[in-house]
């Protein structure tokens, strides 16, 4: 199970700017692996990083994702709105693994820290920004709620740690239930 935290950025900017400085926040370095596609950036897998990272734009205009994979950018609609109702031009996604445990604690906190620094940086540029917590499904704006993140990922971290993985752990030995 894995922690994917979105912050949706609502002001226009290079997506390859906001992707060096998320790239900064988990560690990444200049030998890292990452992939630049049509409408999606993101950093390879196995490679030490505290966080997968993933970043959607639209290449220069709000993002508009067809069907249901994004399903408030569904159909023609002149603008692609984000959860919550404002436009958005990138879609940032976070994502690590329950049972981490770093230098600043659990995955919450890592999350939580990830995005104060990413919206400190996006403040810094004169840009608006919300964030999900994928715990609750609410949309926050700026700085609100990150507490309750990282509360949460406290008790997702124990949950994985004390029973996730010891029924992973029994299953791939081959004991009974």
């Amino acid at each position: 199970m894995t922690l994917d935290t979105r912050i949706y950025v609502h002001g226009q900017v290079d997506y390859r700017q906001v992707f060096v400085k998320c790239s900064q926040l988990i560690g990444a370095h200049e030998g890292i692996r990452f992939e630049d596609k049509p409408g999606n950036i993101y950093n390879r897998i196995d490679q030490g990083l505290c966080a997968l990272l993933d970043i959607r734009h639209g290449n220069g205009r709000p993002l508009r994702v067809p069907g249901d994979h994004r399903p408030w950018c569904a159909g023609e609609d002149d603008e692609c709105f984000s959860p919550c109702g404002i436009p958005c031009w990138l879609e940032v996604s976070f994502d690590t693994a329950y049972g981490y445990q770093g230098p600043e604690g659990g995955c919450g906190d890592l999350h939580a820290r990830l995005v104060a620094e990413l919206g400190q940086w996006l403040d810094g540029q004169g840009i608006g920004w919300s964030w999900q917590n994928e715990f609750t499904g609410e949309v926050h704006q700026g700085y609100e709620g990150l507490t309750d993140l990282a509360g949460s990922g406290a008790r997702a971290s124990s949950w994985f740690r004390d029973i996730a993985a010891p029924a992973i752990a029994a299953h791939m030995a081959g004991e009974p239930k």
